[in-house]
């Protein structure tokens, strides 16, 4: 602006009058003008009219960007490509306006100052000054060990190394120098979720070491690649995978070399979808490491491992576990580390190995010493003693010690994995689903902070599943899932973006919004029932049947599309079984035992239907001791249903007043719209519709809380 006025001034459209005492200008000349177009010219034409000495300085200053301390230029200018930059050179450039100067930092005042600046020399000339300072500053402070190599200033100097480009070093020493430094902070940039940074240093560093890099230093050499193959799979670039992967395996022959690359190439497979070819991938390294698992997964095998692990932990308190020293055998901590990242998705293929994996995590634990990802072994292991043997506080015992090694190792990053498990799989049972919802989306957050990018998504899409479970608005939930869908295809994490469509479209239809989440592009299906019909026919979609026929019975029932929800419950029984406790299992017998009671009114085989429905009340009754805020108002629903069926009608209509309160004081606006909707249909299956039909606009006014208008439309013309 200061130099735009300053040019309107010299090209008399703006002036000072003396007769008048005051500016005066000429208002159509400076409409005319293009301030921006105007100010390249000028600087054009003033940058030419400078020495010459001059504008090699603002050229090289131009090299750091829009700014830069003084401090950084005494390090820097006494290079091969420039001269000294004076103290001349810089006031005469502050006084032409070129440079403004605040303290000890010189600015350009516009980016297009800086460009023209920048742009006066060849892309050879720059190149070879953005090497020459970045060598500067490396050789005289960083490798001096005068400075940390992760300081401002160091950054600084790995910066203007990486814009040279393709600079060629003859020094094989230097070209050491530069490669290892270019790795750790490569290393560290990943570390601090910097992915694209990290690339670009990774393989900074790769081309220094120059095509006889693997005879130079193989080690170096083998770290680089390695650590660009895992840059480039978190920069979501899984093409390239098999790029470093193919450099690495033609040049090693040794397993444990090669480890790190199966390892990545796994969590490619697994993130992109193809997650039976990472599971067949997982198996076969295990084997490779000596931790072969049984092909005979007959039910007394797991429970016989799980029977074991149990006896040998009974052994040992919190401190105990904590005391234990660290793994020192780099297979078995590969071991570990294979078992830790594949567990979320053997729970969504093959569940049945998941008890296996716990306890041979925590076997090997105990037998060789502790790592981080003990963490997670122990908290599988938890998990599986719920699940299996349904022993919510053996399954809750050890969470406050999983939490205590991650700290022992300082292993900040699994934070929010460990947190998710706990959220997810054990913590529901016993805090308030409210609550689990929030975790998760801390969880959420954390694990982009830490750069985690697949348990972001994960924490993400069950936070979206307890939105729904805990009554929170549809509007938000359905918010949720619409960025979650555009997140997951962003970071190419599409391992459950079929399980997250399916969610996205229950939302809908209870919403009552008329999108379709399956259309994109990366969803070769128009729905769910396609999705289904190809996974139960072709075994190659892989999907969380649990999650989904949990949702479509509870969607179902909703909508008082009974059949439709006898059916689901059916295929649920005969994929998933009544035997283990997930998450999903909470709402699923809720539900089942709903429909059957329902049913028991209905249809033939009453008996079997109430013994469902008494199956479900038996299954609640021992949770309620766990959490009365989750598991009350779904019990006393149940036990309501039940007198309804047996004809106790008075301890029907007190059950279900007693449920409805129960729900509103819990805060489950949904389960408090849908007692009344079946108080109503109580009253009026007896004849009494007046009270019926005042229960039923009690339910529609829970349901218009909820956001559930596609509900509301539907049962208004049921």
């Amino acid at each position: 602006v200061k130099i735009f006025m300053a040019m309107l001034s010299e090209e008399n459209c703006l002036k000072y009058s003396l007769k008048e005492r005051r500016w005066i200008w000429n208002i159509d000349d400076i409409h005319q003008r293009s301030m921006i177009q105007d100010l390249a010219l000028v600087l054009a034409q003033k940058l030419l009219r400078l020495p010459d000495e001059v504008q090699d300085a603002l050229t090289f200053v131009s090299c750091f960007g829009r700014s830069v301390h003084r401090d950084v230029l005494e390090i820097t200018t006494e290079t091969e490509s420039c001269a000294v930059i004076s103290d001349r050179c810089l006031v005469l450039a502050v006084e032409e306006r070129i440079l403004e100067k605040s303290g000890e930092t010189y600015t350009f005042p516009h980016d297009l100052i800086q460009q023209a600046a920048y742009e006066r020399v060849s892309k050879e000339k720059t190149r070879i000054i953005h090497f020459h300072i970045g060598l500067q500053i490396l050789m005289k402070a960083v490798f001096t060990g005068h400075v940390d190599p992760f300081s401002p200033l160091s950054f600084i100097g790995i910066e203007q190394i990486t814009k040279a480009d393709d600079f060629e070093l003859k020094n094989s020493e230097l070209r050491i120098s530069l490669s290892e430094l270019l790795l750790r902070v490569g290393r560290r940039a990943i570390r601090t979720a910097a992915f694209p940074s990290a690339l670009t240093y990774l393989e900074k560093g790769i081309s220094f070491l120059g095509d006889n890099g693997w005879d130079l230093n193989h080690e170096l050499c083998l770290h680089l690649h390695e650590s660009a193959c895992q840059a480039v799979y978190l920069n979501a670039l899984p093409a390239r995978v098999s790029t470093y992967m193919d450099i690495i395996m033609s040049h090693t022959e040794d397993f444990m070399d090669q480890i790190k690359c199966h390892h990545i190439s796994m969590k490619t497979l697994a993130t992109t979808g193809k997650v039976r070819e990472a599971i067949d991938n997982f198996f076969h390294v295990m084997k490779e490491l000596k931790e072969e698992f049984p092909s005979n997964m007959a039910p007394m095998t797991i429970f016989s491992s799980l029977s074991a692990t149990k006896n040998k932990l009974e052994k040992y308190s919190s401190e105990g576990i904590l005391s234990i020293p660290r793994m020192l055998d780099k297979g078995k901590q590969w071991a570990m580390t294979f078992m830790d990242t594949m567990l979320p998705y053997i729970y969504i293929v093959c569940p049945q190995f998941i008890p296996l994996i716990a306890t041979r995590m925590v076997s090997l634990s105990l037998q060789y010493g502790l790592v981080k990802e003990s963490a997670n072994g122990l908290q599988a292991y938890s998990y599986s003693i719920l699940c299996l043997l349904q022993d919510i506080d053996g399954g809750c015992r050890w969470l406050r010690t999983t939490r205590l090694i991650l700290e022992r190792f300082k292993a900040l990053e699994m934070y929010p994995k460990l947190r998710f498990f706990q959220c997810s799989f054990l913590t529901c049972w016993k805090e308030p689903f409210q609550s689990v919802t929030n975790d998760l989306l801390q969880c959420h957050q954390q694990a982009i902070i830490v750069g985690d990018v697949e348990y972001a998504v994960f924490s993400s899409h069950i936070q979206c599943q307890f939105m729904i479970l805990s009554g929170s608005h549809l509007a938000a939930a359905e918010k949720q899932c619409v960025v979650l869908s555009k997140e997951m295809i962003r970071l190419n994490q599409v391992q459950i973006l079929l399980e997250h469509c399916s969610l996205h479209n229950m939302i809908l239809q209870l919403a009552g919004g008329d999108e379709n989440p399956f259309d994109l592009p990366e969803v070769p299906f128009n729905d769910e029932n396609e999705v289904i019909k190809e996974s139960e026919s072709s075994g190659n979609i892989t999907i969380e049947y649990p999650t989904l026929y949990t949702n479509r019975v509870m969607r179902a029932f909703f909508f008082r599309n009974y059949d439709d929800a006898k059916e689901m419950t059916k295929k649920y029984a005969a994929l998933v079984g009544n035997e283990s406790l997930r998450y999903q299992t909470i709402f699923y017998i809720f539900y089942e035992g709903l429909l059957a009671f329902r049913l028991a009114r209905s249809e033939v085989d009453r008996e079997n239907w109430l013994s469902i429905g008494q199956k479900a009340i038996n299954t609640y009754q021992t949770w309620v001791k766990h959490s009365e805020w989750n598991f009350e108002n779904k019990l006393l629903l149940l036990e309501a249903e039940s007198h309804f069926s047996n004809y106790e009608y008075e301890s029907a209509e007190t059950t279900y007043l007693a449920s409805i309160d129960s729900a509103r004081r819990h805060k489950f606006v949904h389960e408090e719209g849908l007692a009344s909707d079946l108080l109503a249909s109580f009253f009026i299956d007896r004849g009494d519709v007046e009270k019926g039909i005042g229960y039923l606009q009690g339910a529609f006014s829970c349901y218009e809380k909820w956001g559930a208008f596609g509900l509301l439309k539907h049962l208004r013309g049921y």
